[in-house]
C-alpha cells in the first residue's frame, strides 16, 4: 500500500536521528574538537587582542565606570587564553558537527521537494504518481530528520556551554565590560547592552544547570546564581529607565563578577547588598506563548505539506500520515503537557490514520440489560 510506504518514508529519517544521535555525538568526541585543544596558545593570545580588549583597558573601563578590576592583568590573560581556546572549539563543534550534517540533509530534502514539484516524465500514471508520493515522503522525513538534530543539539550546546563558563566567563565578562562603556557613552543603545546581558543571564543558568557534578552541590549554588541572575536583570532594567547615567552601576557588577570568576568564587559571585532580597527562580516553567508557538509551527508545517502535496496532485489518504505527523511532531518535541501527553498524542495519530483503539481491558462495568 502507497500510504504505508509514504509513513515509513516520514517517520523513518526522524526515528534514526533519534537512534544513532548519542552514538554519532559520542564518536565525534573522541576528537574533542569543542575543548579548543588544536587552537595554539600563542595563536589564541594574539587572537584575542581582537576579541577582547586589553587588561590596561579593561582597568581604564572600570575605572571610568566605577567599577574597578583588581584581578592581576597576567591572570586575566591566561583565563582570556583559556577561554577564547574554549569558546572557539565550541563553536567550531556546532559548525562541523552539527550545522553542517544538518545542511547536508536539508539538502536531500530540498532535493526531494524539487522532484516532486518537478517529476521526471513517464508515460504510465501509475508509476508517476508512485514516484511523486516517494520523493514528497521523503522530503518531509529528511526535513524532520535535520530539525530533529538541531534540536536535540541544542540542549548538547547548552550543557557544554554551562560546563565551559569557568573557562570562557573572563572573557564574556570582559567583553560586556566594554559593551557597558561603550553605552555609558552613548556609542551603544542600551537595547544592545540589554541582549548582552541577557546572553550572559543564560549562561549562567546553564552553569547552574550542567556546570557542577553533585547534586547537593548543584541545589547549594542555584539560589546564588539565580539572585546574580537577578540582580544582573534588575540593574540592565533601571539602566533603560533612567538612561545611560544608571549604567556604571550595571558595570560595578559586571567587575565585579570579573574579579570573582576568575578567583573562582562561584558561591559568592556577588555580595550579599547586591543580591534581591526575595528568592528568585532559576529556571522558569514553560509558558503558555511558548506553548502558542508551538502549535502555530506545526500548523504552518502542516500546511505546507497540504499545500505543496495538493500543487503535484498527491491523494489524500497518502497525504494525511505526513499532515499529521508535521502538525503533531513539534507537539511532541517542543510543547508542555498543556498541548496533551504521549498517550493522547498517540490517539490523535491512530485516529487520523482511521486504525481502531484498542479495547478497554479489566473488570469494566456493563451496562445493564435491558428490562421488558
Amino acid at each position: 500500500m502507497q500510504w504505508v510506504e509514504s509513513v515509513l518514508l516520514v517517520l523513518f529519517p526522524p526515528f534514526l536521528t533519534g537512534v544513532l544521535y548519542r552514538p554519532v555525538m559520542a564518536l565525534f568526541d573522541l576528537f574533542d574538537v569543542w575543548k579548543g585543544w588544536w587552537i595554539p596558545p600563542l595563536v589564541a593570545r594574539r587572537l584575542a587582542r581582537a576579541v577582547v580588549p586589553s587588561t590596561a583597558d579593561i582597568g581604564g573601563y572600570g575605572h571610568e565606570l566605577r567599577a574597578p578590576v583588581n584581578s592581576a592583568p597576567a591572570t586575566l590573560r591566561e583565563h582570556w587564553c583559556q577561554g577564547v581556546r574554549r569558546s572557539w572549539g565550541i563553536e567550531a563543534w556546532l559548525l562541523l558537527f552539527v550545522f553542517l550534517p544538518a545542511a547536508l540533509v536539508a539538502t536531500m530534502a530540498l532535493t526531494g521537494l524539487y522532484l516532486t514539484l518537478h517529476p521526471s516524465g513517464s508515460e504510465d500514471a501509475e508509476f508517476f504518481r508512485r514516484n511523486t508520493l516517494l520523493s514528497f515522503s521523503f522530503c518531509v522525513g529528511m526535513g524532520s530528520g535535520a530539525v530533529l538534530w538541531v534540536y536535540r543539539s541544542l540542549f548538547l550546546y547548552r550543557r557544554r556551554v554551562g560546563e565551559s563558563l569557568p573557562l570562557t566567563s573572563a572573557v564574556d565578562l570582559a567583553r560586556l565590560l566594554r559593551r557597558c562603556k561603550e553605552a555609558g557613552s552613548g556609542a551603544l543603545p542600551l537595547l544592545e547592552l540589554d541582549r548582552h546581558v541577557s546572553r550572559h543571564v543564560n549562561r549562567l543558568g546553564w552553569f547552574a544547570a550542567y556546570g557542577v557534578d553533585r547534586e547537593r552541590r548543584r541545589t547549594a549554588l542555584s539560589p546564588h546564581i539565580a539572585g546574580v541572575q537577578q540582580a544582573l536583570e534588575r540593574e540592565v532594567s533601571l539602566a533603560l529607565r533612567d538612561g545611560p547615567d544608571a549604567v556604571p552601576r550595571l558595570a560595578r557588577l559586571v567587575a565585579t563578577l570579573l574579579d570573582r570568576s576568575v578567583q573562582g568564587r562561584w558561591m559568592g559571585l556577588l555580595d550579599e547588598a547586591d543580591l534581591p532580597e526575595t528568592p528568585a527562580e532559576l529556571v522558569t516553567a514553560r509558558d503558555g506563548k511558548h506553548d502558542r508557538m508551538v502549535v502555530l509551527a506545526g500548523s504552518v508545517a502542516a500546511v505546507l505539506v497540504v499545500a505543496t502535496a495538493t500543487a503535484v496532485g498527491l491523494p489524500a489518504s497518502a497525504v494525511a500520515p505526513a499532515a499529521l505527523t508535521a502538525f503533531i511532531g513539534p507537539a511532541v518535541l517542543w510543547g508542555s503537557e498543556r498541548l496533551g501527553t504521549l498517550r493522547e498524542h498517540h490517539g490523535a495519530v491512530r485516529s487520523g490514520l482511521g486504525t481502531p483503539a484498542p479495547e478497554p481491558t479489566g473488570n469494566a462495568p456493563q451496562p445493564p440489560a435491558p428490562t421488558a
